[in-house]
């Protein structure tokens, strides 16, 4: 049984299935068991991928800035692309 709480909005994703297998994406929203997912690039905020929980891969790193501005509704693709750029700079470091 997957764990829903586990995965937050403003969290940063893997997808683990699919033609995007391996890419990373920020967590827009939550409806039940699917998540939707926007990287700023490929997937918009405006037309996020929705993709099962099962097939995304959590890093259990948050960003509380993205997650302010997505509840607020003013996050932007720009911002969900510095968001990814911190995550891979901070993962390499």
């Amino acid at each position: 049984m997957l764990d829903m709480d586990s995965f937050a909005l403003g969290g940063i994703v893997f997808s683990k299935r699919g033609r995007d297998k391996g890419k990373a994406f920020v967590v827009v929203s939550i409806e039940g068991r699917y998540l939707y997912l926007a990287d700023g690039k490929l997937r918009k905020i405006e037309k996020p991928k929705k993709k099962k929980a099962a097939h995304a891969q959590n890093t259990r790193s948050v960003s509380m800035e993205a997650r302010t501005k997505i509840l607020e509704g003013a996050i932007s693709d720009s911002d969900l692309k510095k968001v990814l750029k911190a995550f891979k700079r901070n993962e390499e470091a």
